[in-house]
Parts: structure tokens; sequence; C-alpha cells
């Protein structure tokens, strides 16, 4: 009998990421649920018509979540830390205790695995030097489902800085114009703090690999209980990325460092706070993203065994790498 897996942000990056690798698990040993706050939404209707249970539940409505968990064997929960809900300067709620109602939600509902896209503590990591809200709330939510006691696994994974983001025009002008406006010498530049420690940026394909990742832990949950999971597709620092981009695309690129990180200029832009925060985190730790040192060889089987779940082989169970999504996305552009 096959077993169901809701996902709590099923419309989302990292949500859809994991749909769409169950769906094609060949056992066929997984349904989906899927929950939104809009059925009529397109991402919505979508999800429908590829055959995903779609149900309607906001993540502050407790009942309305226990109902939507009801019946689950596992739940993968993906709580955002940009909602418009936090841009309000009169709302006292946090992302914590939004996680900490989702976490109960599903114990009262039964759960059995409960997995979360989750983060190092940016204010433990650093010794208080630097807090960061999205990381440290999201932190204390893995801790409090552990805490419970409530699920027979518990498992953290936590996404690396998104491929996705150097798709985004509007992000570019932030990092120098890098990969879409040329500097005045015609090469393409990324503008921003070193990272700290080794340089050991971890990088993560939520769109070809995060889902694997996830897929891969719910095919044996009992054997990553109680860990942080890196979700990493590829390891490098900045000045090997502007290189990757560079083989990949045949384009001039490279890394020009912005000496403070303090000075990364974000606009007062919420979500890119965070990113700015980020960098301090991660130089005053030495490049710790994770809490400990960055690493993908957890990721890389895990893609594998998820990958061969889905009928793959060859270099299609192998994490992506900078250079083949940069000529994905830009060798021909």
């Amino acid at each position: 009998m096959s077993k169901l897996i809701t996902v709590f942000g099923a419309t989302g990056a990292q949500g859809s990421s994991v749909i769409r690798s169950l769906q094609s698990n060949t056992s066929k040993r997984f349904t989906l649920r899927g929950i939104t706050r809009n059925l009529e939404s397109a991402s919505a209707q979508h999800l429908s018509a590829s055959g995903v249970e779609v149900v309607k539940a906001d993540g502050w409505d407790k009942e309305a979540l226990v109902a939507a968990f009801r019946g689950s064997w596992a739940v993968f929960v993906n709580t955002n830390s940009d909602d418009v809900v936090f841009e309000n300067p009169e709302e006292t709620r946090t992302e914590a205790d939004l996680g900490r109602l989702v976490v109960d939600a599903a114990a009262e509902a039964g759960v059995e695995v409960f997995v979360y896209s989750g983060m190092a503590s940016a204010r433990e990591t650093t010794k208080g030097k630097i807090p960061a809200a999205a990381f440290d709330d999201k932190h204390v939510i893995g801790e409090y489902a552990k805490a419970t006691g409530a699920f027979k696994s518990v498992v953290i994974v936590s996404p690396g800085f998104y491929f996705e983001n150097f798709s985004i025009p509007d992000m570019a002008p932030i990092f120098g114009g890098f990969p879409f406006t040329p500097s005045e010498d015609g090469a393409l530049v990324f503008r921003a703090p070193k990272w700290g420690g080794k340089e050991d940026i971890p990088f993560i394909a939520i769109g070809d690999d995060y889902g694997d990742i996830i897929h891969g832990i719910l095919l044996e949950p009992e054997k990553y209980n109680g860990n942080l999971v890196q979700g990493v597709s590829d390891v490098r620092s900045l000045d090997a990325t502007t290189n990757a981009f560079e083989r990949a695309t045949g384009k001039k690129a490279r890394f020009e460092e912005i000496p403070k990180w303090q000075d990364l200029e974000v606009y007062g832009i919420r979500a890119l706070e965070t990113v700015k925060l980020m960098f301090g985190f991660c130089q005053e730790s030495g490049g710790r993203y994770y809490g400990v040192e960055t690493e993908n060889a957890t990721a890389a089987g895990l893609k594998k065994k998820a990958a061969e779940a889905r009928g793959k082989s060859g270099e299609e169970t192998q994490l992506l790498t900078l250079e083949k999504w940069f000529g994905r996305e830009f060798g021909g552009k």
C-alpha cells in the first residue's frame, strides 16, 4: 500500500521540486497531497491536474492544518521567511511561531516522519555576534520538532545558495549586474562580500536536485533521524563560480570583492537583508553556513538513490554542477 506524503508549501520552488521527484518514483510507493492557501491559483490548478490531491489550509489555522495532514505518513514543510505577513511592522508573530504551530498540527494528525527545510542558527554559530532571524527561526522550528518526541523521524534538510538566484534579473543589480548586465570593460562581474573560511559556498539546484535529496531521505528516513542534511549540489568559491560561468558560456566574467559585508546595498528589501546577514554570519563563522564544514557527499548519495528510484541511470543520477546549469541556462543567450 502506498504511503501518503503531504507537502506544506507545495506551490513554492522547494515544494514543487519535492513533488516532481516523488511523482516519478517508478514503484508508485507514495501518494501525494499538496497544501495551498489558494485553490484557484494557476500553480494549484496545475498540481491538481498532475494528479496531486490539493487541499486548502493556512499555516496560521491549526484546525485546517490538522485536517490537511490527517492520514499522512510523512510531511515535507517549508515555511516562508519572506511571507508578506512578516512585512507588517505591527506584526508580532514570527516564523518560529508559525513553525511551532505547523509542527503541533502534524503531531496531532499522527504524522510519523517530519522533514523540514531548516537552517543552522546564525546566532549560535557566531556566539551571538550576528543573529539572523531567517536562520535562527528555522533552527528553532527544527529543534522544536525534534524535542516534541511525537515523530518517528525528524530530518532537517537545509538548502544552500540557490543556483536559480542567478536567473532572477531583479537580483542582478545587487551583485554587480551578473549575469545580465556587462561592466564597462564588457565582463560580467559578480560583486559581493567574501564568504569566509575556505570560501566553500554551498550551492543548490533547487529545481534539479533538492526534490531528489528529500526523496532519497523519504526512502529510509530513520537513517537520517535527528540530522541536519546539507542540501548542496556544488561547492565553489565566488571566483570559481564566475570561472565556471566563463567556461560554460564563453562569456568573460569575474568576481570582485566588496571588502565589508555591511556595504552590500540591498535597498531595504527584507529578503535581501537576510542575504546580507548571511554573508556576515558566514564571515564571522569561518564559512560555516551549516555550523560545520560544507560537504555534498551526503547529498550526492541521496540524489543517486532517488534518481534510481525514478528510473534514471548514469549522469542523470549525479548532482548538477554550476558549469552544466550555467551552460543550460545561459549558454545560448
